[in-house]
């Protein structure tokens, strides 16, 4: 054997010594999963459902990081500054793709910045009054925000959130205009509607159904594609005259940084969609308020650009602007 080749040979050996334990160092360590609002949340909730799911189909410790602040920015943000490797993913639905649309200090956008990888759940926004309230059903509150505009109240829990989109999208399709009402929060809208301060509120439907089966709000329609199972008496949105066609879910699921490597991108597509064939997972996140809802890395990301063109629309239409 020449000199020359042996030097080779040496060369590559060193190298594949000091390449291997570098990789299964990345391959195993822990991979953080960025949610943008506080633990116990409904996001947090639905994080902390897949992440287990996740960890054990790719072989690593998915350990999940509340990264709370500006409407889910926070956490968002820390993805995209940080690197674009296997180690962090982010937890994020509506807000990711709306906030930057209502305030320009946001840059981060989802189509530029992101991967979304897999879609996880949808669940439905709910219309509600107070179980004393004189409206037995949205019809009847549609009415009197007619009769008398701007006088009829919803609460939101802010400018540009969901809730907030969909009181100005059912105001636009039905012709009425009704008193948008925004709180810091969906607990105080929660409280000033059980005493009576609002007339209506929009609130996610894991929020309205304990309130529903305590009797102590009426649900008068719900914003998804389908009734929920555990209100099958409740009309969906689309149902109502007026309102044809007129669907608005929330979602979540899951993206990385943009330029994460592809391999692992698809094997936690994989693992996203396994896991949500799983019956127990399925159940824990109805349990919930959620419905499993998969979409693959492909779909999920036309998917979002479809929702993307309503959000703007109403948007626009309604001049809402986060100072």
């Amino acid at each position: 054997m020449s000199r020359s080749v042996w030097k080779s040979l040496t060369a590559l050996a060193l190298s594949a010594l000091i390449a291997t334990p570098v990789a299964q160092a990345q391959s195993t360590a822990p991979i953080t999963l960025l949610v943008g609002y506080s633990a116990g949340g409904s996001a947090d909730l639905a994080a902390r459902i897949i992440a287990p799911e996740i960890a054990s189909r790719v072989g690593r410790t998915v350990v999940v990081e509340n990264a709370t602040g500006a409407s889910g920015m926070i956490a968002l943000q820390k993805l995209i500054n940080g690197a674009a490797d296997t180690n962090a993913i982010y937890y994020g639905g509506f807000d990711t793709v709306a906030v930057p649309m209502t305030n320009t200090k946001v840059t981060a956008n989802w189509q530029a910045d992101t991967i979304p990888v897999g879609r996880t759940t949808t669940t439905s926004m709910a219309v509600v009054v107070p179980a004393q309230s004189a409206h037995a059903d949205l019809a009847s509150l549609m009415a009197a925000a007619k009769a008398a505009p701007e006088t009829v109240s919803y609460g939101s829990p802010g400018i540009g959130s969901a809730q907030h989109l969909l009181g100005e999208l059912i105001s636009q399709r039905a012709g009425v205009k009704f008193l948008h009402a925004p709180y810091r929060g969906g607990a105080q809208v929660t409280n000033d509607l059980l005493a009576g301060v609002l007339d209506s509120a929009v609130l996610t439907l894991s929020t309205a159904l304990p309130l529903a089966k305590d009797g102590k709000i009426r649900v008068l329609a719900i914003s998804g594609a389908d009734r929920a199972d555990q209100l099958p008496e409740v009309p969906t949105l689309s149902e109502l005259p007026g309102l044809k066609g007129l669907t608005f879910p929330l979602w979540q699921g899951v993206f990385a940084k943009a330029g994460t490597p592809d391999d692992f991108v698809a094997s936690l597509d994989k693992a996203i969609s396994e896991a949500l064939a799983n019956p127990d997972v399925d159940k824990r996140y109805a349990d919930a308020g959620f419905a499993t809802a998969p979409l693959s890395a492909s779909e999920f990301k036309a998917f979002i650009a479809a929702q993307a063109e309503t959000y703007k629309a109403v948007i626009d239409s309604a001049k809402i602007v986060v100072e």
